[in-house]
């Protein structure tokens, strides 16, 4: 007998967790499952890392399996009744990784997950909610869109999870997870799993879960702790740049404060030559995707981010994380340095320090049990002292855009040449004419059209 069927996992089950090579439960599964599978809520503080997706999703399934979807009076399967369980996740990453962990997992039964979420086209989510779903992993937002136009309905719903709770009260998310947890029955169960239990998710927690029982304490442990550096922010990207030249440090996850600054320091180490993706809210969907396939597959060596990446992501080639600007929640510092060594192995981590962040950053060492010393700069990146203000992100420039610059700028003289030609021949014509006019031609001009002789 294995270890997850003396925990009450569906013998059914455990086929697609040898799929994915898992023998072992985890602490946070070992902890709550039982009491999961007992029907009983749950709120969980874990690690990054640590399982906590599959300590929901095993539960869940054999609650789907063991109770069967309502029917309708002629035995037949109403679609609509089917959805008994649902996922909130607070980003798009997160929700596919659900959904593919709960594909795999289903595999060999007739169980069906379904993802939705933003900035792609709803209507292939409709027809398959209309198909018939029992799981379905969403982001708030679409999951309103979908309810306001009755392509879904939360009235069979017996199974409500919130994965990284805290994270989804950080980004605004607060009034749509009531206004969704309004709309499911009283009589359910729910999930609560974060790796951090801020005050807000307490409140939260009060008003969703009823007599939970509580795994973890409110703040995990970092799995490991990151080198700091007394680093202004005119040197981050020499540093950074400084950092990368050891061949070996791939996997690098970088993590700034704002959308443009991805772009610039993207551009920085792409003008190095160093293969880069970058992720935030503005890009698509399917440039999302390619960066972290990037990343995944090892065509990419960095991968520069917002906090977006923050949460939930799973990427096992992620082996180092790189503070670059400090994070605008200080929960986040947990889960950032979390994203290195997400599947195990070796993690490091960096953060840089700008003088003016130094007391934030004593603030965050002391929640997360680190030490707030800095470390020197290395010699090779520290600025001239003639320098006073911020260095451009790089000076190198490729030889290819300079070649285009001076063919651009060889185009743009020759036209101006021919425009002054030109203008000086009208001017010439327009005196001309003045002369002409009200006179004859003589016999040894040709006359033009319109001329006539006298």
């Amino acid at each position: 007998m294995s270890a997850f069927e003396t925990l009450g996992v569906d013998p059914i089950l455990l086929a697609g967790l040898r799929r994915r090579g898992i023998e072992t439960p985890t602490a946070v599964q070992q902890g709550t499952l039982t009491a999961a599978h007992e029907g009983r809520d749950i709120l969980a503080v874990a690690p990054t890392g640590s399982g906590k997706t599959l300590a929901f999703l095993l539960p869940i399934a054999k609650r789907l399996r063991s109770v069967a979807p309502a029917r309708g009076a002629r035995g037949a399967m109403d679609p609509s009744q089917r959805l008994r369980a649902l996922v909130l996740a607070p980003t798009r990453e997160l929700a596919l990784q659900i959904s593919k962990e709960a594909e795999i997992l289903f595999g060999g039964t007739v169980l069906r997950a379904t993802v939705a979420y933003g900035k792609v086209a709803i209507s292939p989510q409709v027809n398959a909610l209309a198909s018939g779903t029992d799981l379905l992993v969403a982001t708030p937002g679409r999951l309103r869109e979908l309810l306001a136009i009755d392509a879904c309905t939360l009235a069979y719903l017996q199974c409500l999870v919130l994965d990284e709770a805290d994270r989804m009260l950080d980004m605004g998310f607060l009034p749509q997870v009531q206004a969704i947890a309004d709309r499911c029955p009283t009589l359910r169960q729910t999930l609560l799993y974060t790796a951090t239990l801020p005050k807000a998710v307490e409140e939260l927690a009060r008003v969703l879960v009823k007599k939970p029982l509580r795994f973890g304490d409110r703040i995990t442990a970092s799995r490991s702790k990151p080198v700091s550096f007394d680093a202004p922010d005119s040197v981050k990207t020499q540093l950074l740049l400084h950092l990368l030249k050891d061949p070996s440090r791939t996997g690098v996850l970088v993590f700034v404060r704002t959308r443009r600054r991805v772009g610039w320091v993207a551009e920085a180490l792409h003008r190095n030559r160093i293969p880069v993706g970058s992720l935030h809210g503005d890009r698509s969907q399917k440039q999302r995707e390619a960066s972290l396939d990037g990343v995944t597959s090892g065509r990419l060596r960095v991968l520069v981010a917002t906090d977006v990446a923050a949460r939930g992501l799973h990427v096992p080639a992620l082996r180092c994380v790189v503070n670059y600007d400090l994070p605008l929640v200080d929960q986040d510092l947990v889960h950032r340095i979390g994203r290195a060594g997400h599947g195990g192995g070796f993690a490091e981590a960096f953060a840089f320090v700008d003088p003016e962040d130094l007391d934030r950053w004593k603030r965050l060492a002391k929640m997360c049990d680190m030490d707030s010393r800095l470390d020197r700069l290395p010699v090779e990146v520290r600025p001239p002292e003639r320098v006073k203000r911020s260095l451009p992100i790089s000076r190198a420039v490729d030889s290819r855009r300079v070649k285009a610059r001076n063919e651009k700028r060889a185009k743009r003289e020759k036209l101006d040449e021919f425009r002054k030609r030109r203008d000086v021949q009208a001017a010439n014509l327009g005196r001309l004419r003045g002369k002409q006019a009200g006179k004859p031609l003589d016999f040894s001009v040709k006359p033009g059209r319109g001329v006539k002789r006298t």
